[in-house]
């Protein structure tokens, strides 16, 4: 895996590999590959080369500030010393050379944390304030954190923390590159090749190579994972063998060794989701807040944009970025003036104007951790009625879809939520493992139009929607029932996580969660019972939440 990267040919026709200041003499900044640009500022401090780095990446960068802070104009400040920051880096030495995008989304991350232990956490969304205060273990407002472990630091722990995140730092930078503009972004060949120094068919080669390093780069920080014995790591090319076949293994050793090791469990689904599902996992893992709004954003823009050229806002398009706006004081930006601010200094009088039109940027509240919506208004119970429905028939009109239907697959174990196909009423709700079928597909419904607060969730196989028993104890069993919008044991409250694609259901006191009953043994990879009840919230137990698809939520 020790390899540059270097498919295809510069476009400026320089050999791959030869990134020194000189080469930038070839062609104006517009035209050269960012390596080049980059060693240009590194070696000259080239205003030029910063100006069209600037251009390429900065609509970008500006999405992703947006779901991390309160207002656009905030978004524009941290975008602004992202930059600055990574500049410098540059002509330190450090920094990226062809890698500039995810480099620039992590160093977004790091200065909005950085502000949130200074005094302005007040210009970040409640969404990222909620998300630090979850990475450093406080309570949510508890205040920033202490000198000695700032929030800042908590990023860069939770950044050292996953496999995933860990492979992909470990690649080749070119190959971070490609895999980001290509995979994650979807941005076109054309305008890939002109950033990388490629021809389209460089980029194509280049990429399925990136992947393949990828998976065995995750296999490699699988393999030297402090828990891993010789079994696992004998195990590995095996494992690695099944996963790209795309289907199940047929070597028992294997087979053996998955059934009583949940590491080697949990690598499988891993492994999995980056050779099936790697643009939505890679930007979840690297950026830890915010991958999937950043990723709509930028997916509208991209689709607005067309195919841009080397020309044109990069990976922007006109639709979503007023390049000129970004060109204009770029340098003035980077090598002066906004540089030094705020850590010191006044704010420049005049500021180049929001760059992403409004509809290519999502809310920023939908990156939070929060509700979909206000709670339940108070005088709503958990005790059953005696009959065990409120009323005798469905109220009219009928409830409305909110979302769905989507499959709910448990955080903890990767399996599905899910009603034996056929039940009828009083069947109770399993884990299985996910098939796909009706029966593990759920909807949800909006009962009482404009109140979010209280959730149906209506199997799509059956047709009956989850009812609790009405217990306060932990593990009080679930069943089905035919969805009534007066039987207050049918309404949920709905907790949504964008960020991770995560979601739980609350009793609308909010004293418990849906999930499973054996929920510290499924945390731990161990076996477990399949029950699926309301329990109190343990330890923010993952067997308590769910991974959903898109279209849980409404648009």
């Amino acid at each position: 895996m020790n390899d540059s990267g270097n498919t295809g040919r510069p476009r400026s026709g320089t050999p791959a590999g030869r990134h020194r200041a000189e080469d930038a003499a070839e062609g104006p900044p517009e035209a050269l590959p960012d390596a080049l640009l980059t060693a240009a500022i590194r070696d000259d401090g080239d205003a030029g080369a910063t100006a069209e780095l600037y251009r390429r990446h900065a609509p970008a960068v500006l999405m992703y500030a947006r779901n991390c802070c309160r207002d656009p104009h905030t978004a524009e400040d941290l975008t602004s010393e992202a930059f600055a920051r990574t500049v410098r880096a540059v002509r330190d030495g450090k920094g990226p050379a062809e890698a500039w995008r995810p480099y620039l989304l992590t160093v977004v991350r790091h200065t909005a944390a950085d502000w949130a232990d200074q005094d302005r956490r007040v210009d970040l969304t409640p969404g990222f304030g909620a998300w630090l205060d979850a990475a450093a273990g406080r309570r949510a407002g508890a205040g920033p954190a202490n000198a000695a472990s700032g929030a800042e630091e908590h990023v860069l722990r939770a950044e050292d923390g996953g496999m995933v995140a860990a492979a992909f730092r470990s690649l080749p930078e070119r190959w971070r590159a490609v895999l980001w503009h290509c995979v994650v972004e979807e941005e076109p060949t054309a305008w890939v090749g002109d950033v990388l120094g490629l021809t389209p068919s460089g980029v194509a080669s280049l990429t399925s190579r990136a992947r393949e390093g990828l998976r065995e780069a995750y296999l490699a920080a699988h393999a030297t994972q402090g828990a891993a014995d010789e079994e696992c790591r004998r195990c590995g090319d095996l494992l690695a063998a099944a996963v790209r076949r795309s289907r199940p293994s047929n070597d028992p050793r294997l087979d053996r060794h998955l059934e009583r090791c949940g590491r080697c469990r949990r690598a499988a689904r891993e492994l999995t989701d980056l050779n099936q599902r790697l643009r939505t996992v890679l930007p979840v893992a690297v950026l830890l807040f915010g991958g999937p709004a950043y990723l709509e954003a930028r997916a509208a823009a991209v689709a607005a944009s067309g195919a841009p050229g080397p020309t044109g806002a990069a990976g922007g398009g006109a639709a979503g970025v007023k390049a000129g706006a970004l060109a204009v004081g770029a340098v003035a930006l980077l090598l002066g003036g906004w540089a030094l601010w705020p850590g010191g200094g006044e704010e420049p009088a005049d500021r180049p104007a929001p760059a992403v039109s409004g509809a290519a940027a999502p809310s920023v509240s939908q990156a939070s951790l929060s509700p979909s919506v206000t709670g339940s208004p108070s005088g709503t119970s958990a005790s059953p009625s005696p009959s065990g429905k409120g009323s005798s028939a469905p109220p009219e009109p009928a409830a409305s879809a909110l979302g769905g239907p989507s499959t709910l697959r448990f955080v903890s174990t990767g399996s599905c939520m899910s009603i034996t196909a056929g039940a009828g009423a009083g069947a109770r709700p399993v884990e299985a493992s996910c098939d796909g079928g009706e029966h593990q597909r759920w909807v949800l419904l909006e009962p009482y139009e404009g109140d979010r607060g209280r959730t149906q969730v209506r199997n799509e196989g059956s047709g009956l929607c989850l009812t609790r028993s009405g217990g306060t104890e932990d593990h009080a069993p679930v069943e089905q029932r035919p969805c009534d919008a007066a039987e207050k044991n049918q309404l949920w409250n709905l907790w949504t996580d964008t960020t991770k694609g995560q979601a739980a259901l609350r009793t609308t006191d909010g004293t418990r969660h849906l999930g499973l009953v054996d929920w510290a043994k499924a945390d731990k990879d161990e076996d477990h019972g399949v029950s699926v009840g309301t329990t109190r919230y343990y330890y923010g137990s993952a067997s308590m939440r769910f991974r959903f698809e898109a279209a849980l939520l409404p648009g």
